[in-house]
């Protein structure tokens, strides 16, 4: 890819936004290492940047940002499935010839990038991105329209050459694709924020209220019409596949947070080899 020349503009920054859907390039970034990449180039730790009113290029026209200022960013989480390229689990998919703006990570900070370079921890909290492609219509879903999501686990052991994860509820395997994602820490303050705004955080076990029903949050969201803080969950009970049923979504004040539940009854074990 040529190198363009850039020309840069001093700003006086009067106030920095606090709500992650803003997020700042960490504190000591160097602007000057921004760089252009296709969507298939961008990997685990690189920081994108959202667009201020348009995509970068054409290809996506129907594209709506949920990112809407110039300098705000989040930290990539790539899976990448046929056509379809997820930075993170909670934007939209992008198409893998679109041109991306990112600060590279090896030019960020060094306690930017929530990774383990050397390997993680017992009890480290951990997420990854996965896309889906429904098989049918829904309230969160259009059918054959990929859309990434999140799963959160927790590091159940630690070998010289290999940790287990155990993931918090599942997606349905049948609209699920098998690729692995990219795999980081969970984020301690979008954790609480989900907390505050919803009650719940995704991987939370919760009750039904006046129930001993024992699912898992998969997703939260405000309702598109009421506003109301709704979530997606998954029911044991069920053999973590019930997206088709009404009781999936739930409103978030009918449920209770569950404790004392038994990690084999909400969780599934996966083994990885440590990778720097």
């Amino acid at each position: 890819m040529p190198v363009i020349d850039a020309t840069f503009y001093p700003l006086i920054i009067t106030a920095r936004p606090t709500d992650p859907i803003y997020r700042q390039p960490p504190t000591g970034t160097d602007m000057s290492t921004l760089r252009v990449v296709t969507a298939t180039d961008v990997r685990p730790g690189d920081w994108v940047l959202g667009a201020s009113d348009r995509e970068i290029n054409e290809l996506h026209s129907e594209r709506l940002y949920w990112l809407m200022q110039s300098v705000a960013c989040f930290p990539a989480l790539p899976a990448v499935v046929n056509d379809a390229v997820a930075l993170d689990g909670e934007s939209l998919v992008w198409r893998p010839n679109e041109l991306i703006l990112i600060i590279p990570r090896e030019y960020l900070p060094a306690d930017a990038y929530g990774n383990r370079l050397t390997g993680y921890r017992l009890g480290d909290r951990v997420e990854r991105t996965l896309i889906r492609v429904p098989k049918e219509f829904g309230p969160r879903d259009r059918e054959g329209v990929a859309r990434p999501v999140i799963q959160r686990g927790t590091v159940t052991a630690v070998d010289d050459d290999a940790f287990t994860v155990a993931w918090a509820g599942a997606w349905s395997p049948r609209e699920m694709d098998r690729t692995e994602g990219a795999m980081c820490l969970a984020d301690p303050a979008r954790i609480q924020q989900e907390r505050t705004t919803y009650g719940f955080a995704v991987g939370d076990p919760v009750h039904p209220v006046d129930s001993t029903s024992l699912g898992i949050v998969l997703e939260l969201y405000p309702h598109w019409y009421t506003g109301s803080a709704m979530a997606r969950v998954c029911w044991s009970s069920s053999g973590w596949d019930n997206e088709g049923s009404a009781d999936s979504f739930v409103q978030t004040d009918r449920l209770t947070h569950a404790v004392r539940v038994h990690p084999s009854r909400v969780t599934s074990h996966q083994q990885y080899t440590h990778t720097a």
